[in-house]
């Protein structure tokens, strides 16, 4: 683990042997540090942290860093501990499984009026557990369909470019396929690009389960399998038996498993910066790829939605900010880590990261999301985005259905990988 005594000086971080606070502001009552455990380099960056420090010259920071990999057991044996971090900075999709542990505090009391009104529902979704708010969410992200203008002009493709429009995923892979060049399988140019998360494996949740889900409908019959196919584990968290393995989610797995095999447009294995060498016509991807090509544009490219079968929809979710419940300073850690999200700090915050925002308020102040291509994101957050299935045990879930989902990308039968996993996580479950 590595640990910084953070400094918040000219606006830069400083390595110290004890905590330091901000000159410009005296500090006339019993000094305070709070612990922050965290990914290295995330939130919360050290501008918003030395604005905040003005009007709180009592407070410093000790920054405690352990990589991601790591995060989820640090933070498991940190917070029972006898000196717990106050301040946790970790995967979106995880707080009810935080909640329900005890580790979160709930921070109702601390968020400011108007909140509710601002953020995007899929935020207040994914971090709330049992009608409490355990983190106000400071960013958020999404995946859609980004292509190389080059090589769909010259196939003559004309991807849409608004959600209306939006392709099926049938639709989608007669692009693919007629946009490829070389044999299926080992082309010279590939249909679909691989993905860069993970190992740039197929089978992620964030990524894949929205393949099938989208073979689903919410609006139907809570005890159809149109329905439990599109959420794909009850609402309430309880269980997934006859959510994951249901005819429509099968049928789009079998799709799922063609584009790997049969049809041979997407790779199963990884190959680095595949889209940005020019050697994909498309690749799934959040807005993170499109600032990175709005700074240096590598090739000519596009954004398109998400390809569906019945009903669009795109997972949320991200790095967020929340307070240990039993934090020794309870009460400041819960404004700052508010404060953090909300409003000017929320902008300087998200700015430096470059993703979307979880405030609805803050959209106008990035130019970049107001018109096509990168607006595609913020259409789909904010009409098609779901959160990942909302759980107490979603740890559980994203690795138990990761793998499913990548043994069908790899060959194996969809039917019988959902329903090995139903067991798996109905079992993790019981627990």
């Amino acid at each position: 683990m590595k640990t910084l005594i953070l400094a918040v000086l000219a606006g830069g971080t400083a390595l110290a042997a004890a905590p330091a606070f901000a000159q410009d502001a005296q500090c006339d009552g019993d000094p305070v540090t709070l612990r922050i455990l965290r990914t290295p380099g995330n939130y919360p960056y050290p501008a918003p942290m030395k604005l905040w420090q003005k009007d709180h010259p009592c407070v410093s920071f000790e920054i405690n860093e352990v990589p991601f990999a790591q995060l989820a057991d640090t933070i498991s044996v940190q917070a029972s501990s006898d000196n717990p971090p106050d301040i946790l900075v970790y995967d979106g999709p995880n707080t009810q499984s935080y909640a329900k542990a005890g580790i979160l505090l709930p921070l109702d009391k601390y968020l400011p009026e108007g909140w509710s009104d601002d953020i995007l529902p899929a935020t207040k979704a994914e971090h709330s557990y049992q009608g409490h708010v355990y983190s106000p969410g400071i960013e958020q992200t999404t995946v859609a369909m980004y292509y190389n203008k080059t090589l769909t002009d010259a196939a003559g493709i004309h991807p849409p470019k608004t959600l209306e429009d939006a392709w099926t995923w049938p639709e989608a892979l007669a692009a693919f396929k007629a946009c490829q060049k070389g044999e299926p399988g080992a082309p010279e140019i590939w249909g679909l690009g691989p993905t860069r998360f993970g190992n740039g494996q197929p089978g992620l949740v964030y990524n894949d389960l929205i393949y099938q889900r989208s073979a689903g409908d919410p609006k139907a019959d809570p005890s159809s399998s149109a329905y439990k196919t599109f959420w794909a584990m009850a609402p309430d968290g309880s269980t997934v038996k006859g959510y994951l393995d249901t005819p429509e989610a099968i049928e789009a797995l079998k799709f799922y498993r063609s584009l790997f095999n049969s049809e041979g447009v997407a790779p199963k294995a990884g190959i680095p910066n595949a889209f940005f060498d020019g050697k994909a016509c498309f690749y799934v991807d959040t807005p993170a790829a499109g600032n990175a090509l709005l700074k240096d544009p590598v090739i000519e490219w596009g954004v398109t939605p998400m390809p569906y079968f019945k009903t669009p929809i795109v997972h949320t979710g991200s790095t967020t900010i929340g307070v240990t419940a039993r934090s020794k300073h309870a009460d400041i850690a819960a404004q700052f880590a508010v404060d953090m999200e909300w409003g000017e700090y929320a902008y300087m915050n998200v700015e430096e990261r470059g993703n979307l925002p979880t405030l609805k308020s803050l959209f106008p102040r990035f130019p970049e999301y107001q018109s096509y291509p990168m607006k595609i994101f913020v259409d789909q957050l904010e009409h098609w985005g779901q959160p990942r299935p909302p759980s107490p045990y979603f740890a559980q879930y994203d690795r138990i259905v990761t793998d499913a989902l990548r043994s069908v990308a790899f060959g194996g039968d969809p039917e019988e990988a959902m329903k090995d996993a139903e067991r798996e996580v109905d079992r993790a479950m019981r627990r």
